[in-house]
């Protein structure tokens, strides 16, 4: 088992040992808002866990909430059995690996990955395999503190969205990995706008309002990745 003192040190290791592929920044946000989302009531989701890594640290961060870690653990849906149509997706089964390594990671793997850093057995931690449109509508999930959206594709996204948004509780936080993705932005939007949601997501460092209609980066959806809403 895996003995760690600090988040710094653990975040670290995460991306150190390739049980992670998100940045430094997505963590950070999530300790600087750590006071606030801790009193909001409510389970912290993950929906695409790869590795387990953000999920890993999740669940040393917020120690007394339930933590959920949603994955297929078999790569992406194939298009014909998402819910939503999208011409311009990438995220197909084809796509298997990426500079990293395999995105298919079994959920096997995902569970030693906890277990070495000696989270195993715990019962606030649940996970949930299988695609989001067949898992999260039974899961049994009720209300959500922290919803962290990382399935790359655009139905998936627009999936999490319907069924997981209105379990999100006021003042609770929803954390978008792939906006720098344009299948996730376009889904985002699409969202937003049937739920007459304010079009505009904070930056995940500087907390500014970015206008969901403008480019603000150079990443080919315009945005950073892990911008997020607040409830």
């Amino acid at each position: 088992m895996k003995t760690i003192t600090t988040y710094e040190e653990l975040i670290q290791d995460l991306i150190d040992n390739k049980i992670t592929m998100v940045n430094p920044n997505e963590f950070n946000t999530i300790l600087n808002n750590y006071e606030s989302i801790s009193k909001v009531e409510g389970d912290i989701v993950e929906c695409g866990c790869w590795r387990g890594g953000f999920s890993i640290f999740l669940s040393y961060v917020f120690q007394d909430k339930n933590i959920w870690v949603s994955d297929s653990f078999q790569g992406f849906q194939p298009l014909k059995g998402a819910k939503h149509q999208y011409g311009k997706e990438r995220h197909t089964p084809q796509f298997t690996h990426n500079a990293i390594g395999p995105l298919a990671i079994s959920l096997e793997e995902v569970k030693s990955h906890f277990e070495h850093y000696g989270l195993e057995d715990q019962n606030r931690i649940k996970f949930l395999k299988g695609f989001v449109k067949d898992t999260l509508p039974t899961s049994g999930i009720e209300k959500i503190a922290l919803l962290r959206v990382d399935v790359d594709a655009y139905s998936a996204t627009l999936e999490v969205l319907e069924e997981l948004y209105d379990k999100v509780q006021p003042g609770g936080y929803i954390v978008f990995d792939d906006s720098c993705l344009y299948e996730a932005l376009d889904a985002i939007k699409h969202f937003f706008k049937e739920k007459n949601i304010p079009e505009f997501i904070l930056h995940p460092v500087t907390n500014e309002k970015l206008n969901l209609y403008k480019t603000h980066t150079a990443d080919d959806s315009g945005f950073p990745a892990g911008c997020y809403i607040i409830k």
